[in-house]
């Protein structure tokens, strides 16, 4: 059991050594963002965060009448 705790940690730390020296090495110094938002390739395909669709979806005039609708059976 030891010896799996530390092999799992002395894994860890060669990922964080080895994503350390990238950073150096990198242009800017940084990683890129993992934002689904702000990636090219979701935008594209008309991909939104959660917080975009939601705030797209209350921007909207006809989502809570068109659930009133339902409701109602009309």
């Amino acid at each position: 059991m030891i010896k799996l705790f530390l092999f799992t940690l002395a894994l860890i730390a060669i990922a964080l050594v080895l994503f350390g020296i990238q950073i150096l090495l990198k242009k800017n110094g940084k990683f890129s963002s993992q934002h689904v938002g702000q990636s090219k390739a979701m935008r594209d395909r008309g991909i939104h965060c959660i917080q975009a669709q939601d705030r797209i979806a209350r921007a909207s005039k006809n989502d809570v009448t068109d659930f009133k609708k339902y409701e109602d059976g009309e």
